[in-house]
């Protein structure tokens, strides 16, 4: 697993199934309580937690940014949509827009981890970088 060139993909299918089990779950047994919503902010800190936990799992390879991003969007689009969390946006939209905040957010992190390179000397460094861009990109709220 360590080594597979879609483990960013299976990845991000876990967090954001765990993202959206837990709003599912979180509406159910909870209907009273307010809920997050499932928009760019959402899908942009689901992106960020994976590309983390992505970096910290194994070395870095070159990644195939078609299928990256295809099945991003299919994660996007069948995930939120299945749970039930999607609220009022078509699948469809929901779907082409978290696939580009991923695709996007996986290309602007790769850069920034290539060029911060730091080895052993700054463990916290993809957390740091993930934490940053998520700060950057509250400017999404209330866009979706």
């Amino acid at each position: 697993m360590r080594e597979h060139p879609l483990k960013l993909n299976i990845i991000l299918a876990a967090v954001a199934g765990a993202a959206c089990l837990a709003l599912s779950l979180g509406g159910a047994l909870a209907p009273g309580a307010i809920m997050p919503r499932f928009d760019l902010v959402m899908m942009l800190s689901i992106s960020l937690i994976a590309l983390t936990i992505d970096a910290y799992w194994g070395p870095r390879r070159p990644r195939p940014w078609f299928w990256t991003a295809a099945l991003g969007t299919a994660v996007f689009t069948l995930l939120p949509w299945c749970a039930g969390v999607a609220g009022g946006v078509a699948p469809g939209v929901l779907g082409l827009s978290g696939g580009t905040v991923f695709t996007v957010t996986a290309v602007l992190y790769a850069a920034a981890m290539e060029r911060i390179a730091t080895g052993p000397k700054a463990p916290l460094a993809p957390a740091g970088t993930a934490l940053m861009m998520f700060l950057a990109g509250q400017c999404l709220s209330g866009l979706l």
